[in-house]
């Protein structure tokens, strides 16, 4: 129940956000996780507080991996981002390439069937909920006609399950 109440909560920010913010900007990629050593999908979106302040929400889903130390564990992790990123006011490439800085907040959801642990010579269930923290850079390059490719590098900072994360995309200016 505390998952999808997490969830109402983040899609809610997005609508709020596209009605009460100046500038929006919506899109999508994909994202590597160096935790779950997996691709996954994301979604992102940025509303500007201010001209160099942007609220930032995501969510990732890596698509499921296996690991092999264990019979049956079949690792699926998703994770909702609550950033803001702040771009400061620099002139690169006539303008086009902004660069930004980012932190927030990280609410991960790892997740797997009961498996065998060899170490403890018992079955267990494997559903993880954590909360972190996100610091990282990123950059986004004007192309024009309100298309703007992205890409960044974030890392998360969840007790046990620090990850890295590389995501690139595409995200559309409303």
């Amino acid at each position: 129940m505390k998952t999808k109440i997490y969830y109402l909560l983040i899609v809610s920010v997005f609508f709020i956000g596209l009605n009460s913010f100046s500038q929006t900007n919506i899109g999508g990629g994909f994202a590597y996780g160096s935790k779950i050593s997996t691709i996954g999908i994301n979604v992102t979106g940025q509303f500007f507080i201010t001209e160099n302040i942007a609220a930032a929400p995501s969510f990732t889903y890596y698509f499921p991996n296996s690991v092999d130390l264990y019979i049956g564990y079949d690792r699926k992790w998703m994770e909702a981002n609550l950033d803001v990123n702040y771009y400061p006011d620099l002139n690169l490439i006539d303008g086009k390439l902004k660069p930004y800085g980012l932190a927030g907040l990280n609410y991960s959801i790892i997740d797997y069937d009961y498996y065998y642990n060899w170490a403890t010579g018992k079955y267990e269930d494997g559903k993880v909920s954590k909360i972190g923290g996100n610091i990282g850079v990123g950059a986004s390059f004007d192309i024009g006609k309100k298309i703007l490719p992205f890409a960044q590098l974030k890392y998360s900072i969840i007790s046990g399950y620090n990850q890295a994360q590389v995501l690139v995309g595409i995200r559309y200016e409303f």
